[in-house]
């Protein structure tokens, strides 16, 4: 492939995560760069047998996404993915061009969804409650004022 192949292609979907990190995907590859310049994994989709998604070790809202080969191996793409929300959307354009490809969780759109709506309801949770302990804490300084202020000894 020439330069100029490789600049006139462009990627169908791209998910950003962290800083100069991204997943790529082409009509006939999936490309994952990493952080340091020209570190990239290029895996042909007909290879691909199955894309196994799970969550992180130390922290389980950093995703850990690997692919099951033809050759019986198992290379991982990218550790730390945490841009749930763009790789659902690109979960549908993969299928669409390469319906052979499993997934593992065979749902794993919905799990997706469902991990998105968790994280948006804990965190509604926790801004809610740091909110609650702010309004709490201005009532009792009102209190104090207003008893001090009312109260001589």
């Amino acid at each position: 492939m020439s330069e100029n192949d490789l600049v006139k292609k462009l990627p169908v979907s791209v998910v950003r995560f962290g800083m100069g990190k991204e997943i790529q995907l082409y009509n006939d590859e999936l490309v994952v760069t990493g952080q340091e310049e020209g570190q990239e994994t290029r895996v042909q989709l007909d290879t691909i047998k199955q894309l196994i998604l799970v969550p992180g070790d130390p922290n389980p809202g950093k995703l850990v996404l690997m692919a099951d080969l033809d050759d019986d191996t198992t290379v991982i793409l990218s550790e730390g993915m945490s841009n749930a929300r763009d790789f659902r959307a690109l979960l549908p354009q993969l299928q669409a061009l390469h319906p052979h490809i499993q997934l593992d969780p065979p749902d794993m759109e919905e799990q997706l969804r469902q991990a998105l709506n968790t994280r948006r309801a804990w965190s509604l949770t926790c801004y809610g409650t740091f909110l609650l302990v702010c309004a709490l804490l201005v009532l009792l300084y009102f209190a104090v004022a207003f008893i001090g202020a009312h109260v001589h000894f």
